[in-house]
């Protein structure tokens, strides 16, 4: 799907029997590299499809976002020797890891075939519409965008509610409204699949699906309310620029310092955290090298340190102050938008 385009005014509805997704999904499988949600250990992981019996339709909210596979937590820029550089290739050192980054779905390099991410919550789905904008704006990034571009993607509407989910609040879920080539819905005994985009129709086109009536949108909205009543956490956010300037100095701050760790696991699960570290490898030679992008937190200490031991946030409460700002004050300045989507991950993985 191109990056920033909505769904369709005009959708098609066709509906699959649950006993016959397995044939849906063997069926993209043909035309697509499909990434989608996979049980492991207990929980669950956006990964590389090979089969469709790996394919989890009632996944609990993953442990690492989808971003993942626009935005590696590890990511060799180019190689350079004393010839010149080459754009995206991985020295002969990273072939193993790389191997290693695509057993767990994190591929740096651009697959011949369209990747498609299947089954994807309204919460993520929304993450990548932030991302848009933080990547595909003034200072655009190439290595996001070439993966942004080349997949596409297949939403999951979530009829159940987990204990830690708060999307409602930044109306990023149970729904989902754009961002998405195709849409499902569990409805019980079948899934509703609806159309956003010509690529999404294209899609369907080549499968032999059987129609929808549309009655069946309004079972889909009598199962989405269903979901809406069930939140167990809610954020309001009425008002919450002014409590946000006058709480700026607040005690509270260094309160939660004392109990934050600044271990950096709530920005390393959430979808819309964009900070990475760049670093430069050689080999023994110190004539050839990488350039190498990694995931990067503001809660980490190292994170605002700079030359000669200065460190503009050394306590964490300055840390995760800053954390909180950005996302729900800073963010919208910035970016329109605020950088939160209510997935719950930086709840559910707190070691705290």
């Amino acid at each position: 799907m191109a990056v920033g385009k909505v769904g369709t005014a005009s959708k098609t509805l066709v509906q699959v029997k649950k006993e016959e997704m397995p044939g849906f999904i063997g069926q993209l499988l043909k035309e697509y590299l499909v990434i989608g949600p996979v049980a492991k250990e207990g929980s669950y992981v956006f990964t590389w499809i090979e089969t469709p019996a790996e394919v989890c339709m009632e996944y609990d909210t993953t442990v690492l976002p989808p971003k993942k596979m626009f935005h590696p937590p590890l990511q060799t820029m180019f190689s350079f020797n004393g010839e010149g550089m080459t754009a995206a290739e991985e020295p002969e050192r990273r072939q193993i890891g790389r191997e290693l980054w695509g057993a767990e779905g994190l591929r740096t390099e651009v697959p011949e075939k369209r990747a498609l991410l299947f089954a994807v919550h309204p919460c993520d789905v929304n993450s990548f519409l932030i991302l848009d904008r933080v990547y595909g704006g003034e200072f655009a990034d190439p290595y996001y965008l070439t993966h942004r571009e080349n997949t596409l993607v297949i939403g999951l509407n979530c009829t159940e509610v987990r204990e830690n989910c708060f999307c409602q609040s930044f109306e990023t879920g149970p729904d989902l409204k754009e961002g998405y080539d195709l849409l499902l819905t569990d409805l019980g005994e079948e899934y509703l699949i609806e159309t956003g985009s010509a690529e999404g129709e294209e899609i369907l086109a080549g499968l032999e699906l059987s129609p929808a009536p549309r009655v069946l949108l309004l079972e889909k909205e009598k199962r989405l309310d269903e979901a809406r009543r069930s939140f167990k956490k809610h954020l309001c956010q009425e008002g919450l620029e002014k409590v946000l300037q006058e709480k700026f100095y607040d005690h509270l701050w260094e309160e939660l310092g004392e109990k934050c760790f600044g271990c950096g696991s709530c920005t390393t699960v959430c979808p819309t955290c964009f900070c990475y570290s760049v670093v430069d490898q050689l080999d023994l030679t110190l004539r050839n090298g990488w350039r190498e992008r990694v995931w990067d937190s503001c809660l980490l200490l190292e994170y605002a340190a700079v030359a000669l031991g200065g460190n503009f946030r050394p306590e964490r409460s300055a840390r995760i102050k800053q954390r909180l700002y950005h996302k729900l004050a800073y963010f919208a300045e910035q970016f329109g938008t605020v950088g939160c989507v209510g997935c719950g991950r930086c709840i559910t993985n707190c070691i705290v």
